[in-house]
């Protein structure tokens, strides 16, 4: 287990707490050099040049999945080698009681990862991932040339571009909780 947190050069804060509670030898931090575009997608093409291992999974920082979401997302590479080409567990919100914007992104989430994206992958039609709780084999995901960095929805044009190379995504029956703006 390899655990990678790509943070901006200049987030000290971020850094500061990471050093303190990321000692164990399967976190590493790796600091994304000043550059632009300043997005998500640049950082993650960055921490992918660094990390080590098969297969690549994207958590964001407030994220909580599932005990076991990983071990789950092997086995279905395992299951499927050749046909998948990215696993995308459920994302719901935590905190979705503190306000009626709050309960809006649970809405949006539960129709989402419950209904429409697992729809599409029955139907064999392209997905558009969504930006957190993916898991790629590292290959396909350096074949398909990984984020774009210019692009601001690089989870769903990620999925499309996997789709177009007749890759499949799969929902796994695992929930990754986040907090809501």
């Amino acid at each position: 287990l390899d655990i990678v947190f790509a943070i901006e050069a200049d987030d000290l804060a971020t850094h500061v707490a990471l050093a303190q509670a990321a000692q164990a030898p399967q976190y590493r931090i790796i600091t994304v050099p000043p550059g632009q575009p300043r997005t998500k997608p640049r950082a993650l093409n960055v921490a992918l040049a660094h990390a080590r291992g098969a297969f690549v999974a994207i958590f964001d920082a407030e994220d909580q999945p599932d005990p076991g979401q990983l071990r789950r997302a092997f086995d279905l590479f395992y299951r499927n080698p050749d046909a998948v080409g990215c696993v995308q567990a459920r994302l719901n919100i935590d905190n979705h009681r503190a306000s009626w914007l709050t309960r809006q992104f649970a809405i949006e989430y539960s129709a989402l990862f419950d209904a429409i994206l697992p729809v599409l992958v029955r139907l064999g039609l392209p997905v558009p991932l969504g930006g957190t709780s993916n898991h790629f084999p590292r290959r396909l995901l350096e074949h398909v040339g990984a984020w774009d960095p210019f692009n601001v929805t690089e989870d769903a044009d990620l999925g499309i571009r996997l789709a177009r190379l007749g890759l499949g995504v799969r929902m796994l029956d695992s929930t990754t909780w986040e907090e809501a703006p």
